[in-house]
């Protein structure tokens, strides 16, 4: 070992790009300073060195904008801060609209960002041709403004990065391969290199295009792959001015970043490919470049053309075509492995230069307090799991993502890449009958159901019309009749032990400690009160529950109650998520269907609200729980797959002379809206408490302590300063969720979503507000650039008094 190689360090971060080098410098604001940084050439010869530096900060949730916020911010004064000019050139961006889809899918935008309170501007052809004069305008709709974006230059800014840390006293060590990992007890205990091995406390993979590599060496298939990404670099020429902003024509497919008379134009072409045909990058593989296709990139060169026609007059500099590493569904991938306790990611940003400021903050805060201190869901590992860990199936859906980074983000549509990958055991039933299935953590599910000869909606809306005759038949039937959901891809876990009671006592805010039977909804908090978790446990025996959490949820979920268990040997957790097919029969006529195919006496005396138990169906032996998510009469049934098929012919044939017809998830998501049923990553996050989203009745006070009282405790006293309320639109616009709440022109919140409301016959949002607003009864509600009265509904839409679900 060379005599000036470390022999250890509190934290090591692997990867000296942008990112490496941000989480380096924050640590170091934040004190922490036995810190090194490995990489295995010099700092930004990864992906970072060919980066095109947009600094694009408007996002589709809040706190990502947030973050993107917080990176331009810091790109304006690390400069003067370090001494290290970062090229920062606050020019402000268009993005074009040459399309009406496109123009409306720009007014949502508007209408999240005024949310936010974040500044754009919704502006019209002259003006675009007023801020970037050399834009052919004919056949645009309109454009977004955003005065404080820019660009940046990539490698003087990571180097600003590192200049801060190691200011800080950080230590940074170039030309470093990292080789493996020692690990023991669910932790890495020493970084394995060519220098020789560093001891640790905690490892952060920041490795960029080699992070699978590195994720490998530990044992985790992170869902990371690296494609190919292609620019060109224009000739200078005084044609073109130095003021230009940066510009995004997404219906044209390219990006224009302006340089000292000449443009770097690139976009995201649809027939890219991954790296070396497998989408994994050779640990050898340097700062290089693949050869310029510009065949492939010909589609972008085109639309830029004749956008821009002085590209038609402007030679080509150079074109530059380098790897990029990108997710499976082509968002960052950030957190901590769930296999080990102190091994952290951060890699798969194709917008690496744009997030790394507010990503190395956020970072930086996991890893000393083992908190993001914002809510990053749409970036957490977590969200995906072990069907999203193979190359083959990252290649195909990394494709698909990268392929439509420009492309309208229709609230109905679907993926495509890799699928059907999970099929239930009545998924072919279900398809003979008319179900249109989406895409879920793998699993194909039926969205909705069409009759003989009904022609399927097209998803290239934003309205909600189209589908109002589908979805609403479907909710009428659960309000009115009975209906069969098939929801077998909820992740389902087991804990089980002696101390399995006392354990999820502790995790859980709600009594877990109930008889045998019972059915507990309840949320698991952090620290902060904040809810990590919504989701149901049922105790089957003294020392065995079963975890009901969503199907996109099981990794998170199970990754959260699996760190919070006891490690003594008391507790035992399982993933039994394949053992169950779950259909649930739902409706005022459920109990007739029930009576009629179980051998039990289903009354309501006899198997009450919020209690499980063992039936047979048929010949089936099943676990039913009484629990409902669209506000009826309704039952779970669980059931093994190889007995799925025959229960459901059992229901069916038991519910014929009923009408029982199948439902999908379209029309629960409209019923759970109606009964204030909430959803977690939307109306609840780790950024609310159930005070605050009125889940109060949920919070077991009097059974001792659990995780998260304290701090729900103060506020309790204090009183919640914000509150979720819901809201019912006088007209039927269409809302999804982020849209602006007002009250006298003035924005004071945003919705966390929305839907139309089939039984009640109105649209329906929730939205959190603040303080005096809290006391408001009306609101306006702005979406798509319309605006309407909202009034607010005290308790629920529908069946306010919960009697239906008891019945």
């Amino acid at each position: 070992m060379s005599a000036t190689f470390p022999s250890q360090a509190r934290i090591v971060i692997v990867g000296g790009g942008a990112i490496g080098t941000s989480i380096a410098y924050h640590l170091a604001l934040a004190g922490e300073k036995d810190v090194l940084l490995l990489d295995k050439g010099k700092l930004t010869s990864g992906a970072t060195w060919h980066a095109a530096g947009l600094m694009g900060q408007l996002r589709s949730k809040v706190n990502l904008t947030r973050l993107m916020q917080y990176s331009a911010d810091l790109c304006a004064r690390i400069g003067a801060e370090t001494g290290q000019d970062v090229g920062w050139r606050n020019v402000g961006s268009l993005r074009l609209a040459a399309s009406d889809a496109r123009w409306d899918e720009l007014k949502r935008a508007a209408t999240a960002a005024r949310s936010y309170g974040f500044g754009m501007e919704l502006i019209g052809p002259d003006e675009v041709k007023k801020l970037f004069p050399l834009a052919d305008t004919k056949g645009l709709k309109g454009a977004t403004w955003i005065a404080s974006d820019g660009y940046v230059d990539p490698y003087s800014l990571t180097q600003a990065y590192a200049k801060g840390a190691r200011a800080g006293g950080v230590r940074i060590i170039e030309d470093v391969s990292v080789t493996g990992f020692t690990i023991a007890d669910r932790r890495i205990t020493a970084v394995q290199t060519d220098k020789g091995a560093v001891a640790c406390d905690v490892v952060v993979n920041a490795a960029g295009l080699w992070a699978r590599h590195l994720g490998e060496m530990a044992g985790i298939d992170l869902p990371v792959t690296v494609v190919e990404h292609q620019y060109l670099v224009t000739e200078k020429s005084p044609l073109v001015p130095d003021d230009l902003p940066t510009l995004r024509d997404p219906d044209a497919n390219f990006y224009v970043k302006p340089e000292p008379g000449a443009m770097a134009i690139g976009g995201w072409e649809k027939e890219t490919r991954a790296v070396y045909g497998r989408g994994k990058l050779p640990m050898g593989f340097g700062q290089e470049l693949f050869g310029g296709e510009l065949d492939r990139i010909s589609e972008v060169i085109e639309g830029a053309s004749a956008r821009i026609p002085v590209l038609n007059e402007l030679g080509v500099r150079t074109v530059v075509n380098g790897p990029i590493p990108i997710s499976a569904d082509g968002e960052p991938v950030m957190g901590l492995a769930g296999s080990l306790d102190n091994f952290f990611i951060a890699c798969g940003f194709t917008s690496g230069i744009a997030a790394s400021g507010g990503a190395g903050r956020a970072m930086a805060n996991w890893i000393l307090h083992n908190d993001p201190g914002m809510d990053l869901w749409a970036f957490d590992l977590r969200r995906f799991g072990q069907p999203h860990g193979g190359l083959e199936y990252l290649r195909q859906s990394a494709i698909e993502a990268y392929s439509k980074y420009y492309a309208v983000a229709w609230p109905e549509e679907e993926r495509t890449a890799c699928r059907p990958l999970r099929r239930s055991a009545l998924h072919e039933t279900l398809t003979r009958q008319g179900a249109g299935m989406g895409a879920k953590f793998g699993w194909e599910r039926p969205n909705y159901f069409l009759q003989p000869d009904e022609v399927r909606p097209k998803p290239e809306s934003f309205e909600r019309a189209p589908w109002a005759a589908i979805i609403g038949r479907e909710c009428r039937a659960v309000r009115e009749g009975v209906a069969l959901i098939d929801q077998s891809s909820f992740s389902k876990f087991e804990i089980s032990g002696p101390g399995a009671a006392s354990a999820l006592q502790w995790i859980a805010a709600g009594n877990v400690d109930k008889a045998p039977g019972s059915v507990i909804y309840t949320q698991l908090l952090n620290a902060r009160g904040g809810i990590e978790a919504d989701l149901t446990i049922m105790r089957q025996q003294a020392d065995r529950f079963l975890v009901v959490t969503g199907s996109g949820f099981g990794t998170r979920d199970g990754d959260w109650i699996a760190r919070h268990l006891p490690r003594d040997g008391s507790v035992a957790m399982r993933d039994v998520t394949p053992a169950w097919a779950v259909i649930n029969l739902c409706g005022p006529l459920a109990r007739q269907v029930l009576a009629a195919a179980a051998e039990d006496d289903v009354s309501s005396a006899a198997f009450p609200y919020m209690t499980c138990r063992n039936l047979h169906i048929g010949w089936a032996p099943v676990m039913a729980a009484r629990i409902t998510y669209m506000g009826e009469l309704g039952w779970e049934i669980y059931v093994a797959p190889e007995y799925a098929g025959h229960v459901y012919e059992r229901l069916w044939a038991a519910g014929a002379d009923a009408g029982i017809v199948n439902v999908g998830y379209k029309a629960i998501s409209s019923l759970r809206m109606e009964k204030r049923y909430l959803y977690w990553g939307a109306d609840i996050t780790p950024d609310d408490t159930p005070l605050e989203a009125g889940l109060g009745f949920a919070v077991a006070w009097k059974k001792g302590d659990f995780q998260g009282r304290d701090a729900l405790a103060a506020q309790r006293e204090a009183g919640p300063g914000r509150r979720l309320m819901q809201f019912r639109l006088d007209d039927p616009l269409p809302v999804y969720g982020s849209e602006a709440v007002l009250s006298g022109g003035r924005v004071i919140g945003m919705t966390t979503s929305g839907d139309f409301g089939h039984t009640i016959g109105a649209p329906i949002v929730f939205a959190y507000l603040k303080g005096d607003d809290m006391a408001l009864r009306e609101v306006e509600i702005e979406a798509f650039g319309k605006r309407t009265r909202a009034r607010l509904i005290e308790g629920c839409a529908y069946d306010p008094g919960g009697e239906r679900v008891r019945m």
